[in-house]
């Protein structure tokens, strides 16, 4: 497995499982041959409603907890204090952990998120990285972190709070014309430069992307699968983790689960990446 050093201090896993749409029993099962995989990174959320199939499955496995990164997050319409201290209290019980390796926002305050969730408690940054700050200091957090959050907001983050903000999870994945939430390459380049680990969701162009999986229908990344003994996914899932990226790919598919962690043992030519840029 490869580790991102995040500015908290620990590892995190490069690989992990995303669970969002996953539920119940598939969640939980997912979970599980996850695990027993070899992943060591699950994220999750309050929003999602899996965190106690979740907890069902780490309580199952015989893995050690200090061995299995866990991420969530804080849903934007409770981003007030009282609402940050109540969730994850929530959270805590439904995975029943005493912590959770990384505690995100789960979307700015404001965000408008496609026109049918509309904002509906906005609350001042500071307020919510205050509130992030206390969890945090009672021992409930080991990383704090923001998603979907730009240049200025990820700046103005890491002004207000104390503890580092460790990971922006963000919308990124190859190049692809359909899909207008990708995050471009210079909000990578802003992490990295801020000590800020990137966590890639929808790494496959798929699920909630607006691309519905169109990206892994390219002939270019057929024919460099095609070269190196790979599926398309797994060229996609490369590409963005030789950005630097840390990738979080969903599947509820023991075969597809395996074929996602397994992209450590190739890297491209300069011709490979030059074409996958270009796409």
């Amino acid at each position: 497995m490869r580790y991102v050093k995040l500015a908290g201090g620990e590892s995190c896993p490069a690989i992990g499982l995303g669970t969002a749409g996953l539920l119940e029993d598939n969640c939980e099962q997912a979970v599980r041959w996850a695990l027993d995989i070899g992943y060591r990174l699950i994220d999750t959320a309050w929003a999602y409603k899996n965190q106690s199939s979740i907890g069902r499955a780490l309580r199952k496995s015989s893995i050690p907890r200090s061995e299995i990164f866990i991420s969530t997050k804080i849903w934007r319409d409770n981003l007030n204090y009282d609402g940050v201290i109540e969730q994850c209290g929530q959270i805590l019980n439904q995975l029943q952990v005493d912590y959770v390796d990384l505690l995100l926002t789960h979307w700015p305050s404001d965000a408008h998120i496609r026109a049918r969730h509309e904002p509906t408690n906005i609350t001042p940054l500071e307020e919510t990285l205050s509130a992030f700050n206390e969890v945090y200091r009672q021992g409930k957090v080991r990383h704090l972190g923001v998603s979907n959050y730009d240049q200025d907001l990820l700046h103005q983050a890491q002004t207000l709070s104390k503890v580092p903000i460790s990971v922006n999870q963000v919308h990124f994945h190859l190049p692809d014309s359909i899909c207008t939430e990708n995050v471009s390459t210079s909000l990578l380049d802003t992490c990295q430069k801020s000590n800020v680990a990137v966590m890639a969701y929808c790494p496959l162009g798929s699920g909630w992307c607006p691309g519905k999986g169109s990206l892994l229908q390219s002939p270019i990344l057929a024919g460099i699968a095609n070269q190196q003994g790979k599926t398309s996914a797994q060229i996609a899932l490369k590409w963005a983790m030789n950005q630097g990226a840390i990738i979080i790919p969903k599947s509820g598919s023991e075969v597809h689960l395996r074929q996602n962690i397994d992209i450590l043992d190739f890297e491209f030519t300069t011709e490979q990446m030059q074409l996958l840029d270009s796409l």
